[in-house]
């Protein structure tokens, strides 16, 4: 007790000077700092307690036990000395104190509590939801915090002012042939882009003058070998031509002074560094074929509206759009200075062999300078308390399998190696993607004119990093299914899909022929007519949607094109082969599955405790401290009765209350089910078990009243072990042990 005094005072006296200093900080020096300043501390600070808890103290801790090792102490043989006798009285308080709470605690077990195997299925679960329920709902609130919504409207309203027609310029939309689109080029990206420009020459948008312009825009075509059209996939070419398309090529010794003149006409060179051909080697998918990104003939605009017409002039006049261009490209990227987005913007251009062309607008919305300093406060405080969270669960995860590497057979356990090695992949993606960002943004101070800069890398690292951020959700929602089975709903539908994998599998397959045999008709009958059916994938998509009732995207009329008898069959075998038939199927499969599992846990239905009365037994102290505060601590009042007329009239009422229930479910027919001859048993250890910790509760009780209004010493109570072997018969039990019928009976009943 003098020791744990003596904690007591040491915290109370570092707090005291802990906060006596704050108070001196800031009356004397004050707190006056900018915002970025004082975030820019605040993360200090935080980095350095968490280096010092993950770093520091291990290598302490390794050096300290080196230390032991090699130089062990000399063993310390303290001297015998007497106890005096109020140090003897001190300890026996102590212990009666400590065993009337044991007592006291007592009385919350019955025989229920004692199925040993269920209470440490109950205490995994419990661990694992004080571990994994924080950090799901951390990293939930991380993910809402730290997403922003204007992205959606940046990418929706740049993808329309693009696309369609406005005051100024034309939209790409209304390019309708290959050959209009220089003038597209001159009206809406030279001409819009220096409406506003000033006399310093910084380019300003007709529609958007906060949006800047990053470098120059780069036009990139795709070639084809044969502009005829062949059953196979297109050969793009890769052939070095001099203007004009003229050929042989040859490379003459000023083509390097100049080389804007012969790049338009020489492939993209293959020299790429490691991340343009990690990041950037995928394939633009569009309405005809699919288009390699690092490939084609590049040319670029200049950052005047002069310099970039003479671009133009240049390459009308030479003809570099012809019958083999199969697909142009434009590139550039915005800077909205307001809001903090970068807007990667790709404009493309295919040309059918019909002589009309599909345009396309993709815009990609990023904020890449997102630094720590620059976030809200909640945002930061949510990113603490993540960090924080993630390191509890990793230091969980590896003192687990430290000690029991056998556990790593489990396929949970499995799965939360997987999430620790997520995050620490999300950790290095976002590195990564700092250190690309800050190397393009010295690129930017430094760019010539004439420099296309390229931020479509740092925005597929960023991608890459949602796409994993997202995949970090998913798992992490999937481990929490093991945290909640200890709800009797989930346990039950655990047990329906392990019972009914095989036949809804084999289900599922036969839907899945039949879908794919039904989309390949329609596709051929119908898909070159409606944009919904013209490929086996959105056709498979569509008719999946309107079984499931979104069918506001699909209209009849789209399957009449082989015919009025046919398109009737066809939205028939849609309607109703497929949506009442099959989709029926699976579901009323699903059902009886259920419905069995529901009677195998009926009928193995035992006399067990929930998984919520076994957390107020676990952590009745806590629940016992948060019942000592005064909000919830209850007074008795006597309204000016004695005790033992209060206690009367409660008991009086609770018979009350009994009555009117069985009278009520007498009134409703209500058929209880009889208790067996073991429950009631059970039920009638339980309370003399009760009785004896009210007994022993009472002796200790009494016990310290005498110590501390007496000073008496008094020996310790000594709990009875055993029971006498012979008592007399109680007239209240049956022959066998066991309360009679009757009185069982109206226990279960009350």
């Amino acid at each position: 007790m003098k020791v744990k005094k003596t904690h007591w005072a040491m915290f109370a006296i570092t707090v005291g000077i802990i906060i006596g200093c704050m108070i001196c900080i800031a009356v004397f020096a004050g707190f006056q700092h900018e915002d970025v300043k004082f975030k820019t501390m605040l993360v200090s600070i935080v980095i350095v307690l968490i280096f010092q808890f993950l770093i520091g103290d291990p290598i302490k801790f390794v050096i300290l036990s080196i230390d032991r090792a090699l130089w062990p102490p000399r063993i310390y043989i303290p001297p015998r000395c007497d106890k005096d006798e109020m140090d003897e009285k001190e300890e026996r308080r102590d212990f009666l104190k400590q065993r009337l709470i044991n007592k006291r605690a007592n009385l919350m077990l019955t025989s229920r509590y004692r199925n040993y195997k269920l209470n440490d299925q109950y205490k995994m679960i419990a661990h694992d939801l004080f571990i994994y329920g924080p950090y799901f709902l951390c990293l939930m609130c991380l993910v809402l915090v730290t997403r922003d919504q204007t992205l959606y409207h940046n990418t929706r309203i740049i993808t329309d002012l693009f696309m369609y027609n406005h005051t100024d310029y034309t939209g790409l939309q209304e390019v309708y042939f290959l050959n209009q689109l220089f003038d597209f080029i001159e009206s809406t990206l030279v001409l819009a882009f220096n409406s506003n420009s000033t006399e310093s020459g910084s380019p300003g948008w007709a529609h958007a003058e906060q949006s800047v312009l990053l470098g120059v825009m780069r036009l990139r075509q795709l070639r084809v070998s044969n502009p005829q059209v062949g059953l196979g996939p297109p050969k793009f070419s890769d052939t070095y031509y001099m203007p004009d398309w003229q050929l042989p090529y040859r490379k003459l010794h000023y083509s390097d002074k100049y080389w804007r003149i012969y790049e338009p006409w020489i492939p993209i060179k293959m020299g790429f560094e490691f991340l343009d051909a990690l990041l950037m080697n995928f394939d633009h998918v569009g309405s005809l074929n699919s288009y390699p990104e690092l490939a084609g003939y590049v040319s670029l605009l200049a950052r005047s509206a002069a310099n970039s017409m003479k671009v133009i002039d240049y390459l009308s006049e030479n003809h570099w759009l012809t019958l083999n261009t199969s697909a142009v490209f434009i590139d550039f990227t915005l800077y909205n200075v307001d809001v903090n987005l970068f807007s990667i913007c790709t404009l493309r251009v295919e040309k059918t062999p019909f002589g009309g062309i599909v345009p396309d607008v993709q815009v990609d919305s990023a904020k890449l300078l997102e630094n720590v300093d620059q976030m809200p406060y909640t945002g930061l405080l949510a990113l603490l308390i993540y960090v924080l969270v993630f390191i509890q669960f990793a230091q969980t995860l590896a003192v687990k399998l430290w000690y029991e590497p056998h556990l790593l057979k489990s396929v949970w356990n499995k799965l939360d190696l997987f999430i620790f090695m997520v995050n620490v992949l999300v950790v290095v993606l976002v590195v990564l993607r700092e250190s690309l960002v800050a190397s393009m943004m010295k690129k930017v101070e430094g760019a010539s004119k004439m420099e296309f800069i390229d931020f479509r890398r740092p925005s597929r690292m960023h991608q890459l990093t949602t796409i994993t951020i997202g995949f970090l959700i998913c798992i992490t929602t999937l481990r929490l299914w093991r945290v909640l089975q200890f709800a009797s709903v989930f346990k039950l539908f655990t047990r329906t899909l392990y019972l009914a994998w095989s036949a809804v599998a084999s289900t599922a397959i036969a839907i899945v022929i039949f879908l794919i045999g039904f989309c390949f008709a329609v596709v051929t009958i119908n898909g070159n007519y409606s944009s919904n059916f013209n490929k086996l994938v959105k056709s498979m998509v569509m008719c999946m949607c309107y079984s499931f009732g979104f069918s506001a995207q699909v209209k009849p009329s789209e399957l009449f094109h082989g015919g009025k008898w046919l398109g009737i069959l066809c939205y028939g075998v849609l309607a109703f082969v497929i949506i009442v038939l099959l989709i029926n199927v699976f579901v009323s499969l699903i059902n009886d599955y259920f419905t069995v599992a529901k009677t195998i846990r009926d009928s193995e239905r035992e006399n067990r405790i929930t998984f919520f009365e076994f957390l107020v037994v676990e952590f009745s102290g806590v629940l016992g401290r948060f019942r000592k505060l005064p909000c919830w601590r209850r007074n008795y009042v006597r309204n000016g009765r004695t005790v033992a007329e209060n206690v009367s009239r409660k008991l009086d009422s609770m018979d009350r209350q009994r009555l009117m229930r069985r009278r009520l479910r007498q009134g409703r027919h209500h058929v209880s089910r009889p208790v067996s001859a073991e429950d009631a048993l059970l039920e009638y250890k339980d309370r003399g078990d009760k009785m004896v910790n009210v007994h022993y509760i009472l002796n200790i009780q009494l016990t310290l009243i005498r110590m501390f209004l007496f000073d008496e010493y008094v020996e310790w109570p000594q709990e009875q072990q055993k029971q006498p072997e012979a008592q007399d018969p109680d007239p209240n039990l049956g022959p066998d042990g066991s309360p009679p019928q009757d009185k069982r009976q109206d226990e279960a009943e009350a």
